[in-house]
């Protein structure tokens, strides 16, 4: 781990709002930034970055935090990473870390499973070239796979279940780090065993360039065994964070705006490849993942998304565009025919013919309405309301313009006039009646916002704020007492406040409200808010104490009352 004063150093010289804005467009407003949230979907912005206090800060979603955990959430970084990262950005040097066992344990174990799925790769990669891989080469033949792209991927084979263990115990790797690298696996005897035994092996790279994992593909059916097998989840292997294909992706170099083609398998990244198109990476399943929509961001502005074109691969479609709209990616919809996939089709119709079907992409909401209709055969009027409720459902959240267009395409494709359509409303759940207000909560008195404006004040180093006029126990709760007592700390060692740090110390909703204390409040109002606020709380807290001193007074010993009048008479001083 790196020292804190360095960590604190790295935020007084980095931006949040411009390392946020790689990923993101931010739009200032007032002394703030603000963007749609990178986290969740939405349209209109409520995702705020407070440059001053060098944090940010979701109102739909509740994500928070600082620039370390913003990279973190962004890129699938450590904090030693991000750490490292921002430290570069910052131009500053790498200081030595203090050392923390359970850190050292595991970025050591991570080494050593990156060496043995390098080695395992290799090991692999060598099988195809002994006398039996005939299987294997046989079925790469009939893919119509050059040994220009075998070698590419770094596939392979597993010969049998017992090889690779000697290989690599030779090499001096224990039977444990095997297991937890996801290569082994350990039979009801307790023997060890190949994890991929017997299968074809795709090796899963990285943008890092180091394997992260593997992909195993039977070669003839057998009765309780699946298809692909892929590595279980290790420290070098997250299915839900990775995508297949992306370390070649990377090398490829393009112009703005930077496209992607979004399949679903390995074999269709590896034959679009093989065909010339070196853009395509695989999300490894049929549920696109938030994490993976993340990665995609990073490199692609837009995604042309070209998963089957069975049933369950329209589906998959369907349920994945939603995440990769959210994160602001510009989706176009590649409609395969005849049940095809991508592997299928361009092996059939070469690039030319797989680019013709990009160059006819539907965009998102044409694809939506595409979908709707291939449900109905419009035999009926019936069937034709059903459709155009469906469609109209797909149109909710578009602007006037949008909508107008097709509300077009729907009339026409429905019979039903597009003042009927206007007129009609969405499927939607029964309104009911909207319960009346309730009285404020407990939390909204006076009191407490008075605290809270204090704490925002004091938090935030406003000049008219006195710590010295301060004591926690003028607080009643508990957590605001804690954030006092970590603002005394900090001027006690000559630092501000973390922005982030109030969320640690206290429920996100009240450190929000602690944060926005301040904002309706005119500027030149605050400093005499701030001493209404401060005599409010002092009157409150003299108040309840006196009333338990005297209390106390009357029920202790007499030895015990002159104590108890000392902080009478001291409490009686309190000057408002």
């Amino acid at each position: 781990m790196y020292p804190d004063s360095f960590i604190e150093q790295i935020k007084s010289r980095i931006d949040i709002a411009d390392v946020i804005g790689q990923y993101i467009p931010v739009s200032r407003k007032g002394r703030d930034y603000w963007a749609c949230c990178p986290f969740h979907k939405e349209k209109t912005p409520s995702f705020q970055i407070r440059v001053d206090h060098q944090v940010y800060r979701c109102y739909g979603c509740g994500k928070h935090g600082n620039v370390f955990t913003f990279v973190m959430e962004e890129t699938g970084m450590s904090f030693v990473e991000a750490v490292e990262y921002l430290a570069r950005r910052a131009g500053l040097e790498l200081p030595e870390q203090t050392y923390n066992p359970e850190e050292a344990r595991r970025k050591k174990l991570l080494e050593k499973i990156y060496a043995i799925n390098k080695e395992t790769a290799m090991f692999y990669y060598n099988n195809l070239k002994s006398e039996g891989a005939t299987s294997a080469l046989t079925y790469l033949a009939e893919r119509h796979l050059t040994w220009t792209t075998i070698n590419r991927f770094g596939m392979g084979y597993s010969i049998d279940f017992d090889s690779l263990v000697t290989y690599l115990s030779k090499k001096g790797y224990d039977i444990e780090t095997m297991k937890e690298a996801g290569v082994i696996g350990i039979n009801e005897q307790g023997k060890p065993y190949d994890f991929f035994g017997g299968r074809l092996i795709i090796p899963i790279i990285g943008g890092n360039g180091k394997v992260l994992g593997f992909t195993g593909r039977l070669l003839e059916k057998k009765p309780d065994f699946a298809k692909y097998k892929n590595t279980s989840t290790t420290l070098a292997f997250n299915k839900r964070k990775n995508l297949f294909g992306i370390n070649i992706f990377k090398k490829y170099k393009q112009d703005s705006p930077r496209k992607m083609i979004l399949v679903e398998g390995h074999m269709d990244v590896i034959s679009l490849n093989q065909a010339g198109i070196p853009y395509a990476v695989a999300s490894m399943g049929t549920s696109l993942t938030i994490e993976q929509c993340r990665e995609i961001k990073r490199y692609a502005d837009i995604v042309y998304v070209s998963y089957d074109g069975d049933s369950a691969g329209q589906n998959a479609t369907i349920r994945g565009l939603e995440l990769l709209k959210g994160m602001g990616i510009e989706i176009k919809v590649v409609c395969l025919t005849d049940n095809l996939d991508p592997d299928d089709y361009v092996n059939l119709y070469g690039r030319e013919g797989y680019e013709k079907l990009m160059e006819q992409a539907l965009p998102l909401i044409d694809f939506k309405l595409y979908t709707v209709e291939k449900r109905h055969d419009f035999g009926s009027y019936d069937d034709k309301v059903k459709y155009a409720k469906e469609a109209l459902n797909v149109l909710q959240g578009l602007d006037d313009v949008e909508k107008a267009v097709y509300l077009e395409a729907v009339s026409e494709k429905s019979g039903l006039s597009k003042e009927v359509l206007s007129g009609q409303k969405p499927d939607s759940k029964p309104e009911t009646e909207q319960p009346a207000p309730k009285k404020e909560d407990k939390e909204q008195t006076a009191l407490t916002l008075a605290a809270r404006f204090v704490l925002s004040c004091m938090y935030f180093g406003k000049k008219f704020v006195k710590i010295a006029d301060v004591n926690g126990d003028f607080f009643p709760d508990e957590g605001h007492k804690k954030v006092i007592s970590y603002i005394i700390d900090c001027g006690k060692n000559g630092i501000y406040p973390r922005g982030d740090k109030l969320y640690e110390l206290l429920e996100e909703d009240e450190a929000a409200k602690i944060m926005d204390a301040q904002e309706e409040v005119n500027e030149v109002n605050k400093a005499d808010y701030y001493r209404q606020s401060l005599i409010l709380l002092k009157k409150e807290y003299k108040s309840k104490e006196m009333k338990r001193l005297l209390v106390e007074l009357n029920n202790v010993d007499e030895e015990k009352k002159p104590e108890i009048k000392q902080k009478i008479a001291e409490l009686t001083r309190l000057i408002f």
